[in-house]
């Protein structure tokens, strides 16, 4: 049989690798032509493949490459091999082939490599920012919004700069007098004078570093506050869309590294930069006041040193860009260990843990290290040739003065504002090693803040903030990645105060279903109303303050029992609190613990059993009072006597609620009005437990009878003989 016979033209293989099938770097293509598989090293032909005749298919890694195989009868054959930058070619196609070669429409699956639209280099896997066409004075222009509520205070920071600038210059200046004037003329009236200038010249500048440096601090407060808050909020408008590209850790690190550069760049960073700037321009001009055509020698090399920095912040660019995602996979590591360190302790792989992280921080460390070799080399380069301005002016000054054309004290003026010259110069380089680090990471920050949002409010949205509970799914499609839909045309009417049941194979798509209805994503295909009204024109505010959830593995935050159950409502009383605990089965435990409501239940509740865990979950959504609940497997992975408490709290939960179930045990669905059944996203049986189970044939009944054999199974492990095992029917829907 030819399994491409019916294969639509836009699903047919075709992937290029950069792997010969000799190991040799070159363009290598796996093409499906005419139902058969071609192999190509460059635009030969090597080999052909009937896929009717391939099972197993794998990728095998190699050493410093992967090769995708399978077997042919007895003997595994290689298809196609890649170097690790085109992993994940081989890894899509894998996929591909599988679905081929078992008959199955074979998915569209994005396995490129995301590259840049501008020039074409890999992106970095958290992020879609280039940081070889990013615009840096765009993004500094930006990084400004977050300065526009406090205008004034920056027009007076900038004000003490400048001022501080004017002062800076003033010494060399006053040093030239008092050589001339006082030292070689010997004005001595005019001796005190200029001690009391430079003396309150001093201090004048110690007074506006103070009024700057109080500044700064008044900015730093409101601005960090700002860009966080902005960031934060922005994280939670985004869907979870966002939230499947990207892991924990890297979200993480751009709420604290990447703002605190961004933080930087603005109370801290441009001060800097202002004053520099002044002083570069301030001090060449003071010297052509003094002596143009020996100011020229003195900025000789001043051009050479601009080239040099601007060379080195583009190389500097790159590293720090490299050290930011480095440093993003750290944090990302370290969160998934720090998530999991149970799993970790009991499967003992502290040693494996602690070397796939020394790697990251290798990785931190490594490009840190590129980073400050390079500035510790370049640093040094401008300081002689700075150095060697000073020497020129002795020399070409010397002369002058010997010949009469300069004044000692226009000289020892000079070598000042040469000394002084160094420091805008150096803290340029400074300058230009913080930029390239705050403007990358700036634009990580942006990068969030400018991605759309894929769940708003549509321009037409209407309010609903009495619902009845009427949902309605015609014809809706879903997948979580372009092309690769995982629900196929679900057509269902449950009427307000019904309870439906869904159950299915693992994997048939119960939870996306229940992910569609709570609008975490939209269909891509179809309509979900609710009431009669487009789920994506009902106002997002109004429908989930009229929706519950009770999950399998119900989150808690850190906090109280109390403030835990109120989530829903944070303005709710005690005795509502109290309350909805009794009717969840959960008062009595709670007050046997000595703080009673305000017991700390710890990271994700961890001080609670998973019952409790449970109870309190079923608090929150009884004080919360949805119109439409929805139930994930809720009294899963607790005991009977457990699951009998919790199932009490339910009972009472469900009343007169439209209700939405997936449950590991028909005690959570015995009340339910109808089942529906999926497999593989579509809905393939329908009706009440006794109408489903009078099909001998159907896939409901063939999971009723898998459950009953693993309870007989369990029943015997545990030495219990078949008369006094557990015949209620908890088995697995």
């Amino acid at each position: 049989m030819d399994v491409l016979s019916n294969a639509p033209a836009d699903t047919l293989i075709d992937a290029e690798t950069d792997l010969t099938s000799d190991g040799r770097f070159g363009r290598a293509r796996l093409v499906q032509n005419g139902g058969a598989l071609e192999r190509y090293d460059g635009d030969v032909v090597i080999a052909k493949f009937d896929p009717s005749t391939l099972s197993e298919v794998k990728v095998e890694d190699l050493v410093d490459a992967q090769a995708l195989t399978a077997l042919i009868g007895q003997e595994r054959v290689e298809l196609l091999r890649a170097s690790t930058a085109k992993a994940l070619v081989l890894s899509g196609l894998e996929k591909k082939l599988k679905a081929l070669t078992t008959g199955k429409p074979v998915p569209q699956i994005e396995d490129k490599v995301r590259v840049c639209p501008k020039c074409s280099r890999p992106l970095p896997p958290d992020s879609d920012v280039c940081t070889a066409c990013l615009n840096r004075g765009k993004t500094l222009l930006r990084l400004f919004e977050f300065t526009k509520p406090y205008r004034g205070r920056l027009a007076w920071g900038t004000f003490l700069i400048v001022a501080g600038t004017v002062l800076q210059l003033i010494p060399p200046y006053l040093t030239q007098h008092l050589v001339d004037d006082v030292l070689t003329k010997r004005q001595t009236d005019l001796f005190i004078w200029l001690l009391l200038a430079m003396v309150g010249t001093q201090l004048l500048l110690q007074i506006f570093a103070m009024a700057r440096g109080r500044n700064v601090a008044f900015l730093s407060r409101g601005v960090a506050v700002d860009i966080r808050t902005r960031l934060f909020e922005k994280l939670q408008q985004l869907s979870l869309t966002f939230y499947d590209r990207r892991n924990v850790g890297s979200i993480m690190s751009r709420m604290t590294n990447d703002t605190g550069a961004l933080y930087d760049v603005l109370v801290d960073g441009v001060p800097i930069t202002i004053n520099n700037i002044a002083l570069l321009i301030g001090i060449p001009v003071a010297m052509c006041v003094i002596n143009w055509q020996i100011a020229l020698w003195a900025l000789l090399p001043v051009p050479f040193v601009l080239y040099a920095v601007n060379r080195f912040r583009r190389n500097m660019m790159r590293v720090w860009s490299r050290f930011w995602h480095s440093w993003s996979r750290m944090n990302s590591a370290l969160s998934g260990v720090l998530q999991g360190t149970r799993v970790v302790k009991a499967f003992h792989g502290e040693e494996r843990e602690m070397g796939r992280f020394g790697r990251r921080i290798v990785d931190v460390a490594e490009t840190g290290y590129i980073a400050e070799k390079n500035w510790s080399t370049f640093f040094p380069m401008v300081m002689f040739t700075m150095s060697a301005s000073g020497l020129v002016i002795w020399w070409v000054g010397g002369h002058a003065v010997l010949n009469g054309t300069m004044t000692l004290g226009q000289l020892t003026a000079f070598i000042g504002y040469v000394a002084m010259m160094q420091q805008p110069l150096m803290m340029l380089q400074r300058i230009i090693d913080w930029t390239s680090r705050s403007l990358t990471a700036a634009e990580r920050v942006f990068e969030v803040l400018d991605t759309p949002l894929d769940i708003e409010d549509s321009p037409n949205a209407v309010a609903m903030p009495e619902m009845r509970g009427d949902v309605v799914f015609t014809d809706v499609h879903f997948g979580y990645e372009k092309g690769r839909e995982i629900i196929h045309g679900i057509d269902l009417e449950v009427a307000a105060g019904e309870m439906i049941g869904l159950v299915g194979h693992s994997g048939a798509g119960k939870s996306t279903l229940i992910n569609l209805l709570l609008r975490f994503y939209d269909p891509t295909q179809g309509h979900l109303t609710v009431d009669g009204v487009d789920l994506r024109n009902i106002k997002i505010d109004d429908f989930r303050r009229q929706v519950g959830v009770v999950l399998q593995d119900s989150y808690l935050f850190p906090g109280s029992i109390r403030s835990n159950i109120a989530y829903g409502r944070p303005e709710a009383s005690l005795e509502e609190i109290i309350a909805a605990a009794h009717a969840a089965n959960a008062h009595h435990f709670i007050v046997n613990f000595p703080d009673g409501y305000d017991t700390y239940v710890g990271e994700r509740g961890h001080r609670l059993s998973g019952g409790e865990r449970q109870r309190i979950a079923i608090a929150r959504a009884i004080l919360h009072n949805p119109r439409v609940l929805i139930l994930d497997e809720a009294t899963a992975s607790v005991d009977t006597e457990t699951e009998q408490q919790i199932q009490e709290g339910l009972d009472r939960l469900v009343s007169g609620r439209t209700v939405f179930a997936i449950a590991h045990r028909l005690s959570t669905l015995k009340h339910a009005n109808r089942l529906i059944v999926l497999e593989e996203g579509r809905i393939v049986e329908v009706g009440t437990h006794d109408e489903l189970l009078a099909n001998p044939d159907g896939i409901y009944t063939k999971l009723v009878k898998m459950q009953q054999e693993m309870n007989a199974a369990r029943a015997n492990l545990l030495g219990v003989e078949s008369g006094e095992a557990d015949s209620s029917p908890d088995y697995q829907v």
